[in-house]
């Protein structure tokens, strides 16, 4: 049974399986890279974080960032939000493939940040 919990822990802490934004405040990376916030498991938000995910979740865990619509939504929802993240390896990497998930995947709470939805 170690060997699976270990194992478990692993995959959270590289963003290949969900966690609670209150566990990834712990356990997300001090690295750059993008995401994607689920709320009673639908896709709502996807974001990036060139100055470390695990400081962005903290940041939405604890409404610091909440002046603007999606991320007072994230804070009003946080305990109902489950995350996974993609370590990047630059800033370009990271507006990249945050602009590409926008266009494709169309989450709800992204459309108050002007990508044409």
């Amino acid at each position: 049974m170690r060997f699976f919990d270990a194992l478990k822990s692993v995959a959270k802490s590289t963003g290949l399986v969900s966690t609670t934004l209150k566990e990834a405040t712990k356990v997300a990376p001090n690295k750059m890279g993008c995401y994607k916030l689920y709320c009673n498991g639908s896709l709502k938000y996807v974001g990036k974080a060139e100055d470390g995910i695990r400081k962005r979740f903290v940041q939405y865990y604890n409404g610091t960032t909440a002046h603007y619509s999606s991320a007072i939504k994230i804070f009003e929802n946080r305990d109902n939000i489950t995350v996974n993240w993609m370590v990047l390896q630059s800033r370009e990497q990271c507006r990249s493939v945050e602009a590409k998930w926008i266009s494709e995947l169309r989450p709800e709470w992204n459309k108050q940040r002007g990508w044409g939805h």
